[in-house]
């Protein structure tokens, strides 16, 4: 056979083998659904109140969410799973448990951005009102302690002090530890209303961010606030999937928010229907799927 023969037929050959490879590599990859998907339990932050079972367990009824239509598990936990679920708290729960504390109504609604915002600019007010007052008596203050450390340095030079002029300095060193004290407390108080304000900025913002309202701006009375306003967030990055959730009400929103999450790892996008569990807003703690979920489930996992 001549050698440019032989070099056609390896060429036909090897062609044959690629494409014979695409096919069978097309043919036999996973569809997605196919295969359960691995999860673990990573860092569940104790401040959240919840043990490491509690967690775990509002995790497997998450899952289980998705695998009811289709009468099979779609997620299982794994010592090595794939996607690492956390729970770690930050200045989004702290906010929101501060607030539930002070008997706030929070709700992820328009109506109640708008009582906030009223609650914002009240309080801001009162803040600077007091912090303009508590300025000007710390000056004062600061003038006395400067008065009485000059006059007790003078009958110090002098070789002491008579009983009289001791009597006057022990009750105006005694009336500034008062008035030190009342300072301090109203310090401490000032402190409260600049965190509960921030707590409020957070709240209003993460409704704003919701329902693309206006944002509110943070006008330095504590701590730098993050930018970020999601309960909960899925990634898949440089091959590695997690999941962490960051903020929840009750536990009937924690599973809402997992299974939202884990909807996102199984490819779903998110729905227009607001009682959907992939509804971005996560309108509703009802920890069932819509119809709307059911047939975007579906569609992935059934029709590819």
């Amino acid at each position: 056979m001549p050698k440019s023969s032989q070099t056609v037929v390896w060429r036909v050959f090897f062609l044959l083998v690629i494409l014979i490879a695409l096919f069978t590599f097309i043919l036999w990859k996973p569809k997605p659904c196919q295969n359960e998907i691995t999860y673990r339990i990573g860092h569940v932050d104790e401040r959240f109140g919840l043990t490491h079972e509690e967690f775990t367990i509002a995790v497997k009824l998450a899952a289980q969410m998705w695998g009811e239509p289709l009468y099979r598990q779609l997620f299982r936990e794994d010592n090595n799973g794939i996607i690492e679920i956390n729970l770690v708290y930050d200045y989004r729960q702290e906010a929101s448990d501060r607030l539930k504390k002070l008997n706030y109504k929070i709700e992820r609604s328009q109506e109640s951005y708008e009582e906030l915002k009223t609650r914002l600019e009240d309080l801001r007010a009162e803040y600077n009102q007091k912090k303009m007052t508590l300025t000007g008596d710390f000056n004062a203050y600061n003038v006395r302690v400067n008065a009485f450390n000059a006059n007790n340095e003078f009958w110090r030079r002098r070789g002491g002090v008579d009983e009289k002029n001791h009597n006057k300095l022990m009750k105006e060193k005694e009336e500034l530890n008062s008035v030190r004290d009342n300072l301090q407390g109203r310090q401490e108080e000032m402190k409260q209303i600049a965190d509960t304000i921030n707590s409020i900025v957070v709240v209003i913002n993460e409704i704003a961010a919701n329902h693309n309202l206006d944002l509110v701006e943070h006008k330095n009375t504590g701590d730098t606030l993050g930018s970020e306003f999601c309960e909960g967030l899925y990634e898949y990055k440089n091959g590695k999937q997690s999941i962490t959730i960051y903020q929840y009400d009750n536990e009937y929103r924690l599973v809402r928010v997992l299974a939202h999450e884990l909807g996102h790892a199984l490819g779903l996008k998110h729905s227009e229907d607001k009682k959907a569990v992939m509804n971005r807003l996560l309108q509703s703690d009802i920890i069932e799927l819509s119809p709307d979920d059911v047939v975007a489930l579906k569609s992935r996992c059934e029709n590819q």
